[in-house]
C-alpha cells in the first residue's frame, strides 16, 4: 500500500495537471485560477476552474472535480487503475505492478507492447507496393477508403518470406512473449507457426487505446473466415468492443452508441459519419460490454438482419441492459443486408432514417411475443401471451442493481405498454419470481444481507460534517485538539473513510494539503465527496468557530451517550442486587468519562462560555457532584 501511495505520489509530482488540462480546455488567467468551458458537459459561460498551485479541478456546472487522476477518469471515461496507467506513462514511472493472474506470465504492459510491434508490422506489409496489392485491391471492392484504412491502422498477415517471426528476431522480442499475446502458436510435435495467414489485419484496442488483439479475415479459401486474437491476460472478447477507442468521444457528444457484428461494418459506418459505432467480438452483448458503453451513453442500437437475430438480440437486451438502466433500441436492416451493404446502395441518410426508427427492445419483444400468441385472438391467448413476456420482464428486474425507484419506472414503461394498470403488472412480477426457484432462492439468499436502512442524520452527524470541511481547508487547526474524537462514529461510509484519512495525516505530518487527502482516494465519488465538503467550508470560513461548535455537539452526543450506558448499568446492577456503592462508583466513573470529553474541545477555546454557561470541565464536575449527592 505505501509503495502504491508512493508509486502515485511520483506521478503527482510529475505531471502538471494544468498541461494535462490545457490539452482538451481552452483556458484563461483570472488570478491565481484558470477557467474554462468544462469538458464534461456543455455550457455557454465558463465555469471549469484549475488550481495549479493545489493540484486540483472543479467544474461549478456540473459539480466534477478532483486531481489529474480524476480529471483523466472523467476525460478519458476509464477506471482509476486505468486512469494511473496512462499518468504513468507519461511521467515515466514504472508502477511495477504485477496483478494476480499475471504472476506466471508476461504482463499486460509487455503483451500491449507486442501487440503494437505486431499491429506495425502488418500494417507495413499492407502498405508495401507489392506484397499489399491484393488486399488493397479487397479494401478497394468493399469500398474502404485509404483514410479509414490509416484510421483503423489496418494490417496485412501474409505467409511469405521474410515473416513475421523473423521480424520478430530482428526486433530482439522474444518467442514465449509472441506466443502469450497468441501472435505466433505452438503446434504438434513444438512446431510453431504464425496465428494469422493470409488475413486482411484489424487491430483492437481498449478505450485507452492499446492494442489488445487482432482480427483477421481470410483472404483466400480457408474454412474459417474470421478469426480472433485467443483470450490471454491482456485480451477478453466478452469485456471489449471493436472501435471503442475511435467511437468513445462521439458516443460521449451523441449520447448513444450503435453497435454492429462486424469489422468492415463498423468501418462503413465510421466512413459515413456514424462515428458513435462499435462492433461485437462474435459474441452476443455481454453485461460487460453494456457496462463499458454506459461510460459513455445513455442509448444502445442494436442492428440485425433477420427476425430470429432480432428476437435473440431482444432478449438479450433485456437481461443485461434492463438492470444496468440502459435504454436499447433495435433497428432491423431490409432484405437481409449487412450494414455495409445498406450504405454502400442506400447512403447515409437512409441509414439514419433506420437508426431513428429503432424500436424499443421491450416493445419489440412484446410484439413479437404477441405475434407467436396470435393463432385464435383469444382472452386466454393474450393472458398467455402476456405472462410470457412479463415472465422475461420479471427475470431481468430480479436483480440487486434494480432498487425500488427503477423497478417502479420499468413497471410504469410496462403498464403502458401493455395497457393494463400498474398494479396489475407489479403483481403478476411478483407472482411469477416467487414461482421461479432461482428467483426464489435468490431472494432467500438476499435477505439476510441486505444493508440495514443508514441511520437518519442527526446534529452529530452534521457536526462531522464540519469537522471535515475544516480540516480539509485548515488542518492546523486540528493541532490545538488534545484529543480527536473517535471517526467510527461517523455513521456515513465514505466520510467515515475520509475522516481516518484525515486523521492519520493530522497524526503523521500536522499539515497537509488537500492534494494529500486525495492521494488516498480513487474512486471519482469519493473524490467528489471531498471537493464537496472542501467547497463547503471554504465559503462557510471562521474556521476555529466552526470546529469549537462542531466538536461541543459531539461531546454532548457523546455525554448523552454515556447517560445512557449509565443508566443501563444502574438498572442492570438493582436486578442483579449488587451494592449501591458499585452504582455510586458507575456514576462516578460516568464523571470522569465527561471530564475527558472536554479534550475535544480546542484548548485554548475551552474556557469560552458556551451559550452563557460555565466552562464546560465546570459545569460537567458540578453536574456530576451534584448526580453523586442524590444518590442513596
Amino acid at each position: 500500500m505505501l509503495d502504491f501511495e508512493l508509486k502515485k505520489r511520483q506521478i503527482l509530482d510529475r505531471v502538471d495537471l494544468l498541461d494535462v488540462v490545457a490539452e482538451h480546455v481552452t483556458l484563461k488567467r483570472s488570478g491565481k485560477r484558470w477557467v474554462g468551458l468544462c469538458p464534461f458537459h456543455a455550457e455557454k459561460t465558463p465555469s471549469f476552474t484549475v488550481r495549479p498551485e493545489h493540484g486540483l479541478f472543479k467544474c461549478f456546472g456540473c459539480g466534477k472535480g478532483g486531481d489529474v487522476f480524476s480529471f483523466v477518469q472523467f476525460r478519458e471515461n476509464v477506471s482509476f487503475a486505468e486512469a494511473m496507467g496512462i499518468l504513468a506513462d507519461r511521467a515515466g514511472v514504472d508502477l511495477g505492478v504485477t496483478p494476480r493472474d499475471e504472476l506466471t506470465g508476461p504482463s499486460r504492459t509487455d503483451l500491449a507492447r507486442v501487440n503494437a510491434w505486431a499491429s506495425r508490422f502488418f500494417r507495413s506489409q499492407l502498405l508495401d507496393s507489392s506484397v499489399g496489392r491484393a488486399a488493397r485491391e479487397y479494401l478497394r471492392s468493399r469500398q474502404v477508403s485509404d483514410a479509414t484504412s490509416e484510421r483503423f491502422s489496418l494490417g496485412l498477415a501474409t505467409d511469405a518470406a521474410p515473416g513475421l517471426r523473423q521480424a520478430a528476431v530482428q526486433a530482439g522480442i522474444d518467442l514465449s512473449l509472441l506466443i502469450a499475446a497468441d501472435i505466433i502458436r505452438e503446434g504438434d510435435e513444438g512446431r510453431h507457426y504464425e496465428t494469422f495467414r493470409n488475413r486482411l489485419m484489424f487491430p483492437i484496442r481498449d478505450a485507452t487505446n492499446r492494442v489488445i488483439g487482432f482480427g483477421g479475415r481470410t483472404l483466400v479459401d480457408d474454412r474459417a473466415k474470421y478469426l480472433n486474437t485467443r483470450q490471454n491476460a491482456l485480451f477478453d472478447k466478452g469485456r471489449n468492443l471493436y472501435g471503442i477507442d475511435l467511437a468513445r468521444n462521439a458516443i460521449a457528444q451523441r449520447r448513444r452508441v450503435v453497435v454492429v457484428e462486424g469489422y468492415t461494418d463498423c468501418l462503413a459506418a465510421h466512413q459515413a459519419g456514424f462515428s458513435e459505432t462499435v462492433a461485437t467480438l462474435g459474441t452476443a452483448l455481454t453485461e460487460a460490454q453494456v457496462d463499458l458503453l454506459r461510460r459513455y451513453g445513455d442509448e444502445i442500437i442494436l442492428l440485425f438482419d433477420s427476425d430470429q437475430a432480432g428476437e435473440a438480440a431482444a432478449d438479450r437486451a433485456i437481461h443485461v441492459a434492463l438492470p444496468r438502466c440502459v435504454t436499447v433500441r433495435l433497428a432491423r436492416l431490409p432484405d437481409d443486408k449487412d450494414p455495409s451493404e445498406f450504405l454502400s446502395r442506400r447512403g447515409a441518410d437512409e441509414f439514419s432514417d433506420l437508426l431513428n426508427r429503432a424500436v424499443d427492445a421491450l416493445e419489440f419483444k412484446w410484439v413479437n411475443t404477441q405475434q407467436r400468441f396470435q393463432g385464435e385472438g383469444s382472452d386466454a391467448k393474450r393472458r398467455e401471451a402476456i405472462l410470457d413476456f412479463l415472465r422475461v420482464v420479471a427475470e431481468a428486474a430480479d436483480t440487486r442493481a434494480v432498487d425500488a425507484i427503477q423497478r417502479g419506472l420499468l413497471v410504469n414503461q410496462v403498464a403502458h405498454l401493455l395497457r393494463m394498470g400498474q398494479d396489475e403488472v407489479n403483481r403478476l412480477m411478483v407472482r411469477l419470481r416467487s414461482r421461479d426457484p432461482r428467483t426464489a432462492r435468490q431472494a432467500a439468499g438476499r435477505s439476510g444481507d441486505e444493508p440495514r436502512p443508514p441511520v437518519p442524520p442527526n446534529a452529530e452527524q452534521a457536526a462531522w460534517s464540519r469537522v471535515l470541511e475544516v480540516a480539509l481547508n485548515e488542518p492546523g487547526v486540528l493541532s490545538i485538539v488534545d484529543h480527536l474524537p473517535d471517526v467510527s462514529r461517523i455513521v456515513n461510509d465514505r466520510d467515515r473513510r475520509i475522516g481516518a484519512v484525515v486523521w492519520e495525516l493530522a497524526r503523521q505530518v500536522g499539515e497537509f494539503g488537500l492534494a494529500d487527502v486525495l492521494t488516498w482516494f480513487h474512486e471519482p465519488e469519493d473524490v467528489a465527496r471531498i471537493m464537496q465538503l472542501a467547497e463547503r467550508g471554504e465559503k462557510r470560513g471562521n474556521y476555529e468557530d466552526t470546529l469549537r461548535t462542531a466538536f461541543e455537539r459531539i461531546r454532548r452526543a457523546l455525554q448523552d451517550d454515556d447517560v445512557e450506558q449509565s443508566k443501563r448499568e444502574y438498572f442492570r446492577a438493582q436486578e442483579q442486587g449488587q451494592p449501591a456503592v458499585n452504582t455510586r462508583d458507575q456514576f462516578a466513573n460516568f464523571g470522569d468519562r465527561v471530564r475527558e470529553r472536554r479534550s475535544y474541545v480546542p484548548r485554548r477555546l475551552s474556557r469560552r462560555t458556551i451559550a452563557g454557561t460555565d466552562s464546560v470541565e465546570n459545569a460537567s464536575t458540578n453536574s456530576n457532584v451534584s448526580s453523586s449527592r442524590e444518590q442513596p
